[in-house]
């Protein structure tokens, strides 16, 4: 028999796989799921659904490698699931990109209703703050 929290492990796993080969990672989430990022950064603070679609793709749209996740450790109980992982990709500009993450998935009927996010605020502050000035100056 498989447990809640072996099923939501499943999905978190598939959740991942997805965003590392550019699958869609909106299906995987209910309608009204909320994903949290710290506010020390210029996109902190907490998203629908419907806004999180702008959000990825402003950061997206910096990288010509997408970000990668290796999953060092992952916790499921109940309806939760913590996650410590690494992000690694690459800015069109060939600049690397590789951060630490620990997420905390809240699982509703197989599908992600929330999310907290937490990173190393600084160093994504200080990444994106380059990259974006860097996309928006002059040629």
């Amino acid at each position: 028999m498989t447990s809640q929290g072996d099923t939501n492990r499943a999905v978190i796993d598939a959740f991942f796989t997805a965003a590392g080969t550019g699958g869609d990672v909106l299906d995987f989430l209910t309608e009204d799921a909320t994903w949290w990022v710290p506010g020390h950064w210029q996109l902190g603070g907490t998203y629908s659904k419907d806004q999180l679609g702008p959000v990825f793709e402003i950061a997206l749209a910096l990288m010509d490698i997408k970000p990668r996740f290796t999953i060092n450790a992952m916790t499921a109980e109940e309806d939760r699931v913590a996650v410590d992982c690494e992000g690694d990709g690459r800015f069109a500009d060939g600049t690397p990109y590789h951060n630490t993450y620990h997420f905390l998935f809240r699982l509703r009927d197989g599908k992600i209703a929330a999310v907290k996010e937490f990173m190393n605020t600084a160093y994504m502050s200080k990444t994106l703050t380059d990259q974006l000035a860097r996309a928006n100056a002059p040629a």
